[in-house]
């Protein structure tokens, strides 16, 4: 796997983006940049995703995250017939007053775990400059934040890299996408990938188990991977891997003699790309994705492959049946 990482990262020496991390205001070019990435047919595409998903999640049998309860949660269930000793505060007086007879009000029970989407924000999520993958993971995460929102739960944005940045928390309240969205545009890729390190960080400051949803390229992660999803369950969370890669990573377009830059290092390898090189390529990148896949459910976790040039809303109900969320 690590071959393919070094592989991968095509640019020039010298890439100023590989030099570091930004959090925080970018003034201008911030905003620009936000109305790219989340213009007004995104926003009404997640709004269409959100009904999508509700309405999947309602034809479950039983929920894998919820079930029906008197007075638990804010999202109504259904109704049943009133009893002895049922709590009168949950009775729904407007139909007793229409139709005389006692119903009492269901309600989705809901989980207390958090959603934790770990953001991979290293540098080879951006290669030489290339914010393609980078942008794809950054709607994605914003898509999974506001489906789940939407379905009452509390959301956690973790980005990280060598080490673990600022987190956004927010509420059960899915009108708080756009402040998601301003954190997100505010993201810049940079450094080493250090997810096992990052994984482990994260388990010791979870003060109750989580759904986790890992976002990265996996790139020269070895045994990382392995480490974090054994990490994470070790505290009772549910842990799903979104594995985002665009295809130029799955199969590079170049020919000839070339300098590869490893996006995380810096140091360049010359190569002379010929076709057989490029299917030795291809080879190593399918069999890195094989094991990744392997070592995801051997541990317990669900794997999907996130190529950037699936559209997003897909992908995200894909995600969701994958971790068992959604059945239909």
């Amino acid at each position: 796997m690590a071959a393919v990482g070094r592989l991968f990262g095509v640019g020039l020496a010298g890439n100023p983006r590989a030099k570091g991390r930004r959090f925080g205001a970018n003034g201008g070019m911030a905003k620009s940049r936000k109305d790219r990435l989340f213009d007004q047919q995104f926003l009404a595409r997640l709004q269409q995703l959100h009904l999508i998903a509700k309405r999947l999640t309602a034809r479950e049998a039983g929920g894998a995250r919820r079930s029906r309860r008197i007075g638990d949660g804010l999202e109504f269930a259904d109704h049943r017939s009133y009893m002895a000793g049922d709590d009168i505060r949950f009775i729904d007086w407007p139909y007793y007053a229409r139709m005389e007879r006692l119903l009492l009000r269901l309600f989705h029970q809901r989980s207390e775990a958090d959603v934790i989407i770990l953001l991979d924000v290293s540098a080879s999520m951006a290669p030489g400059g290339a914010m393609e993958k980078f942008d794809y993971a950054l709607r994605v995460a914003a898509a999974m934040a506001f489906v789940a929102m939407g379905g009452l739960e509390r959301v956690i944005v973790q980005p990280f890299a060598e080490d673990l940045a600022k987190p956004l928390r927010t509420g059960r309240n899915r009108g708080q996408i756009l402040e998601v969205l301003d954190f997100l545009v505010d993201l810049t890729p940079g450094g080493r990938t250090e997810l096992g390190r990052c994984a482990d960080l994260l388990a010791r400051r979870l003060d109750a188990p989580a759904s986790v949803l890992i976002v990265s390229d996996l790139l020269d992660c070895g045994d990382d991977l392995s480490d974090a999803v054994v990490r994470l369950k070790s505290r009772t969370c549910d842990v799903t891997v979104l594995h985002v890669y665009s295809p130029l990573d799955a199969d590079p377009a170049l020919a000839g003699p070339v300098i590869l830059q490893q996006a995380e290092t810096g140091q360049n390898m010359p190569v002379d790309v010929t076709d057989d090189v490029r299917a030795s390529y291809r080879l190593r990148w399918r069999e890195m994705c094989d094991a990744l896949s392997r070592t995801a459910a051997r541990r317990g976790a669900a794997y999907v492959a996130a190529p950037s040039d699936v559209p997003f809303e897909q992908l995200v109900l894909r995600t969701l049946r994958q971790a068992g969320v959604l059945t239909g």
